[in-house]
């Protein structure tokens, strides 16, 4: 492949993952550089909003997005062109996180402080939330305040220190509380905080190519972005950032699935 004269801009938002973010995003961005045989440069969005305008304003090139945010972005003009694989699965789940020793189930927890990651975030707010209103015992009484605070790291630290009463993060593989309990203390570095329960499947988060960016360079982006795998910079890559083994390409029925996920949304 011929080298590009200029530099790839690769976006991801601070909303996407805790304090190994940035070292994260930038070992993806050599290995990915590496496949196209030119420079990719991380950028670092304040929030999802953020990330989603830069992407459709063609300041970057290529992005990583939570499902809602990239389904948004492909029917503005965005590319889907690839989509995480963890465990042999597309898709993931989100760990609901309580203090240890303060809430034994969904039904004990009334008028409780929420702390959520941002509001368009599929595992830090938009499913767990869901989760808790269809199993609390009432509903109505569930939250007495609900706030966003960014990442889920900041959302755990909260409950571990007793300011809030509730949050949420994304799981890459763990489906059930005794695995998703280890991911979570190997995440945060924290014993002070426990998954009171996991939610359903979610549909998987993926890579966005920018509209403005034109179809031989798509080609390019979506055939690295598949390959990564397949050298071992690439698969330590992969790790670092989104914690998953591959790159998938998109398929019909996540596309169906990502189409309800935006309607629900827009209620």
């Amino acid at each position: 492949m011929a080298k590009r004269s200029s530099s790839l801009r690769f976006a991801v938002s601070r909303s996407n993952g805790g304090p190994t973010l940035l070292d994260g995003a930038r070992q993806f961005a050599a290995a990915l550089g590496h496949q196209l045989a030119a420079p990719v440069e991380v950028a670092v969005s304040y929030d999802y909003a953020g990330l989603l305008k830069a992407t459709i304003a063609g300041n970057v090139e290529l992005a990583w997005m939570p499902p809602l945010i990239h389904a948004r972005a492909a029917s503005r003009g965005g590319r889907l062109v690839a989509l995480s694989k963890r465990g042999g699965s597309l898709g993931y789940h989100s760990g609901i996180l309580v203090k240890n020793g303060r809430y034994r189930t969904i039904a004990d927890l009334v008028g409780v402080r929420a702390a959520w990651v941002d509001p368009s975030s599929s595992s830090g707010y938009i499913f767990p939330r869901l989760h808790l209103l269809a199993a609390a015992a009432d509903p109505a009484a569930l939250f007495a305040s609900e706030r966003f605070c960014g990442s889920a790291t900041n959302a755990c630290r909260l409950v571990a220190a007793g300011e809030a009463d509730v949050a949420a993060c994304f799981l890459s593989v763990a489906a059930d509380r005794e695995s998703a309990q280890r991911e979570v203390a190997r995440m945060f570095k924290t014993d002070d905080v426990s998954v009171l329960d996991v939610t359903a499947k979610i549909p998987p988060d993926g890579f966005v190519v920018a509209p403005t960016v034109d179809e031989s360079l798509s080609r390019s982006l979506r055939a690295a972005l598949l390959n990564l795998h397949t050298v071992p910079e690439g698969r330590n890559g992969l790790q670092a950032l989104l914690q998953a083994e591959s790159l998938a390409r998109v398929q019909p029925e996540i596309v169906a699935d990502l189409e309800r996920l935006v309607s629900y949304a827009s209620e």
